[in-house]
């Protein structure tokens, strides 16, 4: 059996404050929205944004919960995730998350003490 290895890392910026919630089973869930910038040589632009929801559980929650805050500039490592469903009607939906493995201040202006 191959397995196929599905981690990848992202710099860019919080576009809004983060969702902190405590699940059953003592779960912890950080959700945020992050936008992160592409270079594309062959087009005439140059570079584009792309926006992307960010996933952390437990400890990585836990832990960043106080200190992320929109516009902070992070580093993320983790999986790309595809997930599919049908909605109320029944047509297909997907959409693509990244569930952070770790993550990283990189912002130069963070004040842990503010």
């Amino acid at each position: 059996m191959r397995t196929s290895l599905n981690i990848n890392q992202l710099q860019g910026r919080l576009v809004a404050d983060p969702e902190y919630k405590e699940l059953k089973n003592d779960k912890k869930l950080l959700t945020f929205r992050f936008a992160y910038d592409t270079v594309q040589t062959t087009d005439p632009e140059g570079s584009h944004s792309n926006f992307i929801s960010v996933e952390a559980w437990d400890k990585i929650a836990e832990i960043f919960s106080p200190l992320l805050c929109k516009g902070l500039e992070v580093l993320v490592s983790g999986s790309l995730v595809h997930q599919r469903w049908k909605d109320k009607e029944g047509n297909p939906q997907s959409r693509y998350k990244f569930v952070a493995q770790s993550l990283n201040i990189t912002d130069m202006k963070f004040n842990r003490a503010a």
